[in-house]
């Protein structure tokens, strides 16, 4: 036991980069649902040592109580998984309670990892979006249960995905044939071109500023709102551009992610396992040693030798971006995220949310002008929800995860309580898209934690025609605005041809791959500060950069990605 408990640990802290993370039916009718007191029906004659489950479709899923130990990556968002609404609601109407590890959400990949490699398995895992290759590993080691069986028996909510994303049954389909995982599936439009720029408008307004349009103009602006004190207290405290480290940092805050694209294709928004992968004529190349990110290192340190790029956007976290967004005195004048809750607070009451305006990508001195869109936005490729060996009752873990994918638990998971937070629409509701509206949300989340909801920790159904049924709320208007902001200043400039797919490699690759990629991508990024801040010079140490991701594994790492996507395109 101990040598296999060994083997199963150097296999899984070989794969530290586990991603820690946001549909309904595919026609935007809200199905009715079996509420938690309706009768089950006959149940199902009862599995191998386990309890009889209702037959697909019927509630409660078991006629006496049970209870799943459940691992739950811990989520920032959510106060209280256990004291929580949703938490009740599933299991007033599944007759299933959940024994719940959750982990803080800084902690849950390292706690999971552990977990794994230790063979102290839960029944089920939920919400740590483990990656194909992770995945792999897992089901390898016969540590997770094949779910295609139980598709195929109970599986009715789900059966509604494959119906309107059919390439997905492929892409979460491991080497063997099997499914291993359930995907958390999120159609959301604004997420595939997510790499966004965000500027202060009453700065532009009070400088008498037009928005960018190239990385000149850009420059410009920066060094007025450096130079002409435009929050008008007559100190120098501007902040012209500034944004948060990769790693539980702001969503696409990195300065590099909206920036580099002026100067070469710059990809963070496929989930492929990586980032800054490009493809060019079936070749998988990275983006970080290419011509065109040495000219985009040059702008920005050049931005950075006159003071425009904020020292601390190299170490700034999720807390400290907003805390610049939200100081008391505007400081703040650009910042890349995915939206403008990374650095201010939702509906708060600075206001401060309302005064950012999107710009559109860019166009850099060689005339590029681009925004990487995904076409794998639905899944990513990843699972949500998995069963592990130790499942005493794997029929009822599948019917709960089936659950999720429902309307009901969609919603209810997303936005919190029916009849408080959110009510089905009336007839006369507008969608954010301008259609008739399927739900309305009456409250709006200003970021801090609640406990109504998971807040997409748990597998949803949200396709692109569910999210834009939501009801347009002038009092909350994020939604429209970010679905036309990305419509009118995204879309035009978005790219989906050099997207590297996710990919699913062998054991092989995949050990070899969880050593490779942080080794990787933390060389690439501690050269890309050092270039930038100036501790390092763009020509002379180029030859030596390139050769230490040599040294880190570059060249074996991208002839993972490459095999893989041969053999499954070519």
């Amino acid at each position: 036991m101990f040598k296999h408990r060994l083997v199963v640990f150097c296999s899984i802290v070989a794969v530290l980069a586990i991603l820690l993370a946001g549909c309904a039916p595919q026609q935007p009718a809200a199905p009715a649902g079996a509420a938690a007191g309706e009768a089950a029906g006959e149940a199902a004659a009862a599995p191998a040592g386990g309890v009889a489950v209702a037959p697909a479709g019927e509630f409660p899923i078991v006629s006496e109580p049970i209870t799943l130990k459940a691992f739950i990556c811990g989520n920032t968002a959510v106060k209280d998984f256990v004291d929580n609404d949703y938490t009740r609601w599933l299991e007033k109407l599944t007759n299933i309670k959940l024994d719940m590890d959750i982990p803080p959400a800084a902690d849950s990949q390292q706690k999971l990892n552990l977990m794994l490699a230790s063979g102290d398995l839960p029944e089920v895992i939920i919400g740590c979006n483990i990656r194909l290759d992770q995945l792999q590993i897992l089901a390898n080691q016969g540590l997770l249960l094949p779910l295609d069986d139980y598709i195929e028996k109970y599986g009715v909510e789900f059966k509604k995905v494959y119906e309107a994303y059919p390439q997905i049954k492929d892409l979460i389909t491991m080497l063997d044939g099997k499914i291993y995982g359930l995907p958390h599936v999120n159609d959301c439009y604004h997420c595939s071109m997510a790499q966004k720029m965000w500027v202060y408008q009453p700065w532009l307004d009070k400088l008498g500023l037009e928005v960018p349009t190239t990385t000149e103009e850009f420059y410009q602006m920066l060094k007025a709102f450096k130079e002409q004190d435009p929050n008008g207290n007559g100190e120098a405290d501007e902040i012209p551009l500034s944004g948060t480290v990769f790693t539980n940092g702001g969503w696409h805050s990195p300065i590099d992610e909206f920036l580099m694209n002026s100067f070469i294709y710059n990809d963070v928004v496929t989930p492929n396992g990586a980032r800054h992968l490009t493809l060019e004529d079936g070749k998988v190349k990275a983006a970080f040693t290419q011509d065109g990110w040495r000219e985009g290192l040059r702008y920005l340190h050049k931005l950075y030798s006159e003071g425009l790029i904020d020292p601390q956007a190299f170490t700034n976290d999720s807390t400290l971006i907003q805390q610049l967004g939200e100081n008391e005195v505007p400081i703040l004048g650009a910042v890349g995220a995915g939206w403008y809750g990374v650095f201010t607070q939702n509906g708060g009451p600075s206001g401060r949310w309302k005064e950012y305006t999107p710009i559109a990508p860019l166009e850099g001195p060689g005339g590029m002008r681009q925004t990487p869109r995904t076409p794998f936005q639905p899944t990513g490729g990843q699972a949500n929800f998995v069963i592990t060996k130790e499942a005493k009752n794997p029929e009822a873990a599948f019917r709960m995860a089936d659950v999720f994918y429902g309307f009901d638990s969609t919603t209810n998971s997303v936005f919190g309580v029916e009849g408080e937070d959110w009510v089905r629409a009336s007839d006369t509701d507008v969608s954010i898209a301008g259609g008739k509206a399927l739900y309305t949300v009456l409250k709006v989340w200003g970021g801090e934690p609640q406990s109504r909801h998971w807040s997409q920790t748990a597998p949803t159904f949200r396709t692109n025609e569910y999210r834009n049924a939501q009801t347009y709320n002038p009092d909350d208007p994020l939604e429209r605005m970010l679905y036309e902001w990305t419509r009118d200043l995204m879309e035009p400039y978005g790219t989906t041809d050099k997207a590297v797919p996710p990919l699913v490699f062998t054991e092989e690759q995949s050990k070899l791959f969880g050593e490779l990629q942080p080794s990787v991508l933390n060389a690439a990024d501690e050269w890309f500060a050092n270039f930038v801040i100036g501790n390092a010079d763009i020509d002379a140490d180029w030859d030596t950069y390139l050769a230490t991701l040599n040294d880190a594994g570059l060249d074996r790492f991208l002839e993972i990605y490459q095999t893989a996507y041969d053999a499954k395109y070519k």
